[in-house]
């Protein structure tokens, strides 16, 4: 009996996750839409990039040069893409000091918004009133229009490095579709909370082909959220997989893909790495603390879908006593 009803709210929740991704697709984007069916096979994405303008040029090492001084300056941009390539993954791009500080500035002075809604705004000293305040708890809480309100992710977004790196991976100029800068909290969630957290393993269809540099902003340790990929599964993955695109189960995955080519990410504030998220990949829930986390995405197009822009007239924020809930804050 308990076996059937957990079988029927995964397919409930599998159904439902696809139906809103077609509603959204359909009101929104179509093309969209159509990307994400089309994008799961690789022989489609190998001929989408043959198709790019400057693919052959690219291959043939004709990099565009990006000005400007990194603040990644020892880092060897040719590896890390061949890292990328052959597994999924490349480990260790980290942040300077500075950039660290001042992103970490910023997530104390402005407010994120609790499961990435804009009515759900709070600062995060003020996390456990806010809960009190909307009467619910939070798997996860995000800051909206990052670009254009902290200047170090700004920064970041355009740095020569991470543009090198883009572009060569992806074989054409790089495009920013996504900046994420995101909480993840300590908390007995839900399975339907921890999938719309990215907490159960998936694979991301954000464009034909696309890049993620992601930085921990908090220590991450296997108790505190570290993200766990599976590497090599963006070049193969079981058809099964391709077709019936879904959350799935450590488990299932282990058992496809093996033991060894699992990799969980663990490291300091400041660590960052390099990925091709069409990788199984999830992140762990937080148990001993919470996981602040930053991301950015590059693609060969836009298609206006991932981006955390948002209208700052519709953003609500909770705030009571807020200089004694900062004094209170160990963060």
């Amino acid at each position: 009996m308990f076996l059937g009803f957990h079988w029927f709210r995964e397919l409930y929740h599998d159904a439902y996750d696809s139906g809103y991704e077609w509603f959204r697709g359909i009101t929104r984007n179509p093309r969209w839409l159509v990307m994400r069916q089309l994008a799961r096979f690789r022989g489609v994405r190998t001929l989408r990039a043959a198709e790019l303008p400057l693919f052959r040029r690219f291959q043939s090492h004709s990099v565009p040069q990006f000005s400007g001084e990194s603040v990644f300056p020892y880092a060897d941009s040719d590896f890390i893409v061949q890292s990328v390539a052959k597994d999924g993954l490349y480990l260790g791009l980290n942040l300077p000091p500075e950039s660290l500080q001042d992103i970490i500035t910023y997530a104390k002075q402005y407010p994120c918004y609790g499961d990435r809604k804009p009515e759900y705004g709070f600062h995060y000293a003020q996390k456990v009133e806010s809960e009190q305040w909307y009467e619910r708890k939070f798997a996860t809480a995000s800051y909206f229009n990052t670009i254009e309100t902290c200047p170090a992710i700004a920064q970041l977004s355009c740095d020569p490095l991470i543009l090198s790196i883009a572009a060569q991976y992806l074989g054409t100029n790089p495009v920013l579709i996504s900046s994420q800068l995101w909480w993840s909290f300590v908390t007995d969630a839900s399975i339907q909370a921890r999938r719309k957290a990215a907490q159960l393993f998936h694979y991301d269809l954000d464009d034909y082909r696309f890049i993620k540099f992601f930085f921990y902003l908090t220590n991450v340790d296997g108790l505190t959220g570290a993200h766990a990929c599976v590497q090599g599964t963006h070049r193969r993955k079981k058809l099964r997989h391709e077709l019936n695109r879904k959350r799935f189960r450590d488990s299932e995955i282990i058992d496809a893909y093996g033991i060894e080519n699992l990799v969980t990410i663990r490291g300091n504030a400041g660590f960052g790495f390099v990925e091709d998220t069409l990788c199984f990949h999830k992140g762990m829930p937080p148990i001993r603390h919470d996981r602040l986390m930053l991301q950015l995405e590059f693609a060969t197009c836009d298609y206006q879908m991932q981006h955390d822009r948002v209208d700052p007239r519709s953003l609500f924020v909770y705030s009571a006593s807020l200089n004694e809930s900062l004094n209170r804050s160990n963060f």
